[in-house]
């Protein structure tokens, strides 16, 4: 063999000799490749696994919170167990580890525990044999201790479109089913207050005497003026000339519910803008016809202050002075709802607006007060009806699913309807 032929013949031997290293490096490889792929098919069953078993034991809780007012506990757990069992596919059933179900009739809860073991398939290749997957659920039954603030826009615009007559019926109808949802044995379980609001809330003059309201406002006079420009005088109100109307409290003031001993709230005149005649507020009760009877006073007069209404709505639902009727935030199983409806813009306050256009310094008031009022632990949702700054309004609610476009006055009833059965429905708690 010549020099070129054995220098060709070395060549082939080391093309033979890389082949081989490629075949072995890829050997090498390929169970942990392998190992990869499989972690990730197998993590991905098991992703879908707790996802069944998720959807199973929140279904059965809800079930459970239902059954436990008229069966007893051995009889709710094997329900319970059943319905997960039957609720999951196949390959997670067979899985399933005998759920922990606790149920405690003093706090009325229902609480679930489940695991599934699920074996792995292309995953046993590196060891691992078993991927357990967990989740729980809790729920209870009946209806929570509910505190619920109608915030309503009482403005003269309500007259237009047959909107306060549909005003009135939608409430009248969320009543109804809060008492229905009451539990008769559990006291004020359910109470609601009712807020009437124009550029002034009004109060019931027996309150004349309280210490958290401030006198010496001045009243305004608009005889010789356009009916949106007034001046002061050097009248001022007194407990003798009052009639019930009170105005925002001094900034910052204006939007919470502060201490009203230190930061009295201010008695003033009722006018054009905030009629005498305006409904008056009704504290938190449970007297259901009282309710009915504060809707049916409702009228449609005066200009718009969204902020003076989101205020007092809390005030009523605060433990503090000016009203008392409200338990503490931190009362076990209590929820605090407010509902605010306006159809209108910000025209007054006691700081801005002329009672005729929008005034955007009043909308900052509203939306810090709805801040605080969601800071407080209220759940706030709000309706706008035709009118009204849509993204004050959705930002007010707690979440967006809690805000309502009206377009018409006959899709109250239904919105308030639906309000009304999300409060006082059983709620899951994850």
């Amino acid at each position: 063999m010549g020099k070129i032929g054995f220098l060709q013949e070395m060549m082939r031997r080391f093309r033979r000799d890389q082949r081989g290293n490629v075949a072995l490096l890829f050997g090498l490889t390929l169970v942990p490749m392998m190992g990869v792929v499989g972690v990730a098919v197998d993590y991905s069953r098991a992703s879908n696994a707790r996802q069944a078993l998720s959807s199973a034991i929140d279904a059965a809780a809800l079930m459970a919170a239902r059954d436990a007012q008229k069966l007893s506990d051995a009889d709710v757990k094997t329900r319970v167990a059943g319905w997960i069992k039957d609720n999951l596919p196949p390959d997670v059933k067979e899985g399933l580890v005998e759920p922990t179900i606790t149920i405690d009739r003093t706090a009325r809860t229902v609480q679930i525990s489940a695991k599934v073991d699920m074996p792995t398939t292309i995953a046993k290749i590196i060891g691992t044999n078993h991927i357990l997957v967990a989740s729980n659920s809790r729920s209870t039954w009946g209806t929570n201790t509910i505190e619920l603030a109608l915030v309503l826009d009482n403005t003269g615009s309500m007259k237009d479109d047959g909107k306060m007559d549909a005003l009135k019926l939608a409430s009248n109808d969320l009543i109804n089913v809060m008492e229905k949802a009451k539990d008769l044995s559990i006291a004020d379980q359910i109470r609601i207050s009712i807020v009437p609001f124009s550029t002034r809330i009004v109060l019931d003059t027996g309150l004349v005497s309280s210490s958290w309201l401030r006198w010496g406002m001045k009243l305004l006079d608009c005889s010789n003026y356009s009916p949106y420009t007034c001046r002061e005088t050097s009248t001022r109100i007194s407990k003798q000339n009052w009639e019930g109307c009170v105005a925002d409290r001094d900034d910052p003031n204006d939007v919470t519910d502060s201490d009203s001993s230190i930061n009295p709230y201010p008695a003033d005149f009722c006018d054009d803008f905030s009629p005498r005649g305006q409904a008056s507020i009704l504290p938190l009760t449970g007297d259901w016809q009282a309710l009915r009877a504060k809707v049916a006073s409702m009228k449609p007069i005066g200009a718009t202050n969204v902020t003076i209404g989101a205020v007092w709505g809390m005030a009523t639902l605060s433990p503090s002075e000016p009203f008392t009727q409200a338990k503490p935030a931190s009362t076990p199983r209590l929820k605090k709802y407010m509902i605010l409806l306006t159809d209108g813009q910000n025209t007054r306050s006691r700081f801005a607006g002329n009672g005729r256009t929008w005034n955007s310094n009043i909308d900052l008031r509203t939306a810090k007060a709805c801040e605080n009022a969601k800071a407080a632990g209220i759940t706030v949702y709000t309706i706008r009806v035709m009118d009204g700054n849509t993204t004050m309004l959705r930002n007010c609610a707690t979440s967006k699913d809690m805000y309502y476009e009206v377009d018409n006055a006959s899709q109250l009833g239904p919105v308030f309807k639906a309000i009304a059965a999300e409060i006082s429905q059983v709620r899951l708690t994850l």
